[in-house]
């Protein structure tokens, strides 16, 4: 299966037209983003999320763990009829 083109947050709230801020507040009131800030994995397996898990080293406080989410193509597509359909 072919890797669909994903977008950052603010990338894709851009192309919907909200602040970063305000869609990561739909995606966790939708469920697409749990309690623990990880990607719902049924958001994962539709193919509308992606989530990157990786190391860094911080300058004050070592290596750290962090969890990237990126919106596929699909993924601003069903956003898009979901918060659409949410305001009709």
């Amino acid at each position: 299966m072919k890797r669909q083109r994903s977008y950052r947050m603010s990338v894709a709230a851009r192309r919907l037209g909200l602040t970063p801020a305000l869609l990561r507040t739909q995606l966790r009131h939708l469920g697409a983003i749990t309690d623990d800030k990880r990607a719902n994995p049924l958001w994962v397996r539709e193919g509308w999320l992606q989530e990157e898990q990786f190391q860094y080293q911080h300058p004050a406080v070592g290596w750290r763990w962090c969890t990237r989410i990126e919106i596929t193509e699909s993924g601003i597509t069903e956003l898009f009829s979901r918060i659409h359909n949410k305001a009709a």
